[in-house]
């Protein structure tokens, strides 16, 4: 049986402009996640774009054929804006599945036929649900003015806990694909991929987890990929940074202090 718990407390995520507020003193949290895109190296679409158009077609990707510049960087939001649909769409059948107690059964339909998988794949998982279960679990500093949501914090006894992220990325990349590029300083000892930036964001969840309860250790971190051809979760460890999250933190408070 679930153990899961809706957390509320004094920060919460307002969904439109997706900003984290504190409810008592009304400052604006920045977001993990943003904090993270300041030291990733830009993805410049404009330069991207122009030069695919100027391929000869034997050279293009089929799906660029015939596109002008426009409609390649069109072309490329509709793909992310479908991805974010489908990643959230994700996310809520977990939670809602977690919230219910498992006592949610999905309708007879192809919208329900996907809910029952996702929900095989979370069982398959087998995840030690410990003696409470917070799903989107809201992590936040007052000190440093910093905020984030773990799809699923677990604490295993009064003392461990794990967290987990799901992701529904495409592709999940270990390494830099396309050369050698690193994440900025002081954090360039890391390669700019996914696995990188995903051992930060939840380091830096972990590490706030810490924070809010002093007494308390992270036993694992865990991303459950969600394959969207075999349509099944597939478990990847991620190592604790705790070093690079204080690191991470740290910094976003300077400029954060250097900016006022």
């Amino acid at each position: 049986m679930s153990k899961a718990k809706l957390w509320v407390g004094p920060v919460f995520l307002e969904p439109i402009e997706h900003k984290y507020h504190h409810r008592e003193t009304g400052k604006i949290y920045k977001s993990v996640t943003t904090t993270l895109s300041s030291i990733e190296p830009h993805f410049d679409s404009e330069a991207v774009s122009l030069a695919i158009t100027r391929q000869p077609d034997n050279a293009k990707q089929e799906r660029y054929i015939g596109l002008n510049q426009q409609q390649i960087l069109d072309f490329w939001q509709q793909l992310n804006d479908e991805a974010n649909i489908y990643g959230t769409k994700v996310h809520d059948i977990v939670e809602r599945y977690l919230l219910a107690n498992k006592w949610y059964f999905p309708t007879e339909d192809e919208e329900g036929e996907f809910e029952q998988k996702v929900i095989e794949g979370y069982e398959n998982l087998k995840i030690d649900e410990g003696i409470a279960v917070w799903p989107e679990r809201i992590l936040f500093s007052e000190e440093y003015e910093l905020a984030g949501m773990s799809d699923l914090i677990i604490d295993i006894d009064d003392v461990f806990f794990d967290v987990w992220d799901w992701k529904t990325n495409r592709e999940f990349n270990f390494f830099d694909q396309f050369g050698y590029k690193t994440l900025f300083k002081p954090f360039d000892h890391m390669q700019s991929c996914q696995w990188s930036v995903y051992t930060l964001q939840l380091s830096v969840y972990t590490y706030m987890y810490e924070m809010e309860f002093p007494g308390r250790k992270c036993r694992q971190i865990c991303i459950g990929y969600w394959d969207k051809e075999t349509k099944s979760f597939e478990k990847i460890q991620i190592m604790y940074m705790k070093h690079e999250a204080k690191k991470l933190i740290e910094m976003h408070h300077y400029n954060l202090m250097k900016n006022a």
